[in-house]
């Protein structure tokens, strides 16, 4: 996908007793990886809904959440007809530890974990959104070295011009004769 597209996940639960749940996920995706964490998001609902769930819906949506993760390939519905996309290798849903514990719960059919907060599920979403600040480089020495002398790699110490040739020759950087000697 190139430009943005509407992306829609349906999902309808039979519950028996003629009763339904349904749920419909909507979202911009431009991309198929987009797609598929939408498709994620979808499961992460049901599967917050089978958490509050009474004791015999539960069961039906986990198992229905765990059938659709293990045979749906989880392409998405584009509104605008999309070029095709390559075969590629399976794809695995990027989904939050939350959801993932559900999931597991939902598999194991143990009894559902507490669901986040609001304010949990919202510091999880930034923290995935937001890339960690770079690390900053070693600051520079306050103080340039005296004219045709180096600085030590190592301790920061000023190095004769003769030093730091030799220590660039056998270590590849500069180095002052007590570092260059020192335990390695």
């Amino acid at each position: 996908m190139t430009s943005p597209k509407t992306v829609s996940w349906s999902a309808l639960v039979n519950l028996g007793n003629d009763e339904s749940l349904g749920l419909t996920v909507t979202g911009e995706a431009t991309n198929p990886d987009e797609a598929r964490d939408i498709f994620a998001f979808a499961c992460g609902q049901l599967l917050g809904v089978a958490n509050s769930a009474d004791e015999t819906t539960a069961p039906l949506i986990r198992a229905y959440v765990s059938r659709l993760i293990q045979t749906e390939e989880a392409r998405p519905v584009a509104q605008d007809a999309p070029a095709p996309v390559p075969k590629k290798a399976p794809w695995e849903p990027k989904i939050t530890k939350s959801s993932y514990d559900a999931m597991q719960t939902a598999k194991q059919d143990a009894a559902p974990a507490t669901p986040p907060t609001i304010a949990e599920q919202a510091a999880a979403a930034v923290a995935q959104c937001i890339k960690p600040p770079a690390t900053a480089p070693d600051p520079a020495p306050k103080t340039a070295p005296p004219e045709g002398f180096g600085i030590c790699a190592e301790c920061g110490e000023a190095v004769p011009a003769n030093q730091a040739k030799l220590s660039q020759l056998f270590q590849s950087r500069t180095l002052c004769k007590r570092c260059m000697e020192g335990p390695k």
